[in-house]
């Protein structure tokens, strides 16, 4: 980029549109820094115009004459490593809750089912084929076969956020749909 100093003195100035030219001209190797560091390539182009903001916030610390490029790598690089550790802390938290929450549940759940009169077991099979689409798959790929929210989440090629939202929505209507039945049963 020509006389890269001069731009960065002109937007210190107040002609910020001109840090639209430095974004144009550095976002790839920003996206490139980011996307090697960070665990889910669906973050990449939100950190990367987190970078872009960090950098014009602190554009004055930018020291005329020396490499831009390097200032700007190491912001993505630090952005990426904080979400990294972000990541790694929620999904190590979501997969130890999960594991505790369930076996926590099995048990008592057995005794419940085993408990549950046969025409309520089918109502519930019932409801569950009536559902749709990612809400069938989900519930049956995690009540029937066991896959967790991330396996599903690959599999639906979605996140694992959007499968917790599916399956809450599912139980939701499994819940409704047996409510429904019961009230025409009684």
């Amino acid at each position: 980029m020509e006389d890269l100093d001069h731009i960065v003195a002109q937007i210190l100035a107040g002609d910020l549109d001109l840090y639209g030219r430095i974004v144009t001209a550095y976002e790839s190797r920003v996206r490139a820094v980011i996307a090697a560091m960070v665990p889910d390539p669906n973050l990449t182009p939100d950190l990367t115009q987190e970078v872009f903001v960090i950098a014009y916030q602190h554009l004055a610390a930018y020291r005329p004459g020396t490499n831009f490029l390097a200032w700007l790598r190491a912001i993505a690089r630090n952005v990426a490593q904080n979400e990294r550790r972000r990541w790694y802390r929620r999904n190590e938290l979501e997969a130890r809750f999960e594991a505790e929450v369930t076996q926590q549940m099995e048990a008592p759940v057995d005794r419940i089912v085993d408990d549950l009169p046969e025409d309520l077991l089918t109502s519930v099979q019932d409801c569950v084929t009536h559902l749709e689409g990612k809400a069938r798959q989900a519930l049956d790929g995690f009540y029937y076969q066991d896959h967790s929210v991330n396996e599903l989440a690959q599999r639906l090629r979605i996140s694992a956020g959007a499968v917790k939202v599916i399956l809450h929505r599912a139980r939701h209507a499994v819940g409704s749909c047996l409510q429904k039945k019961r009230r025409h049963h009684d």
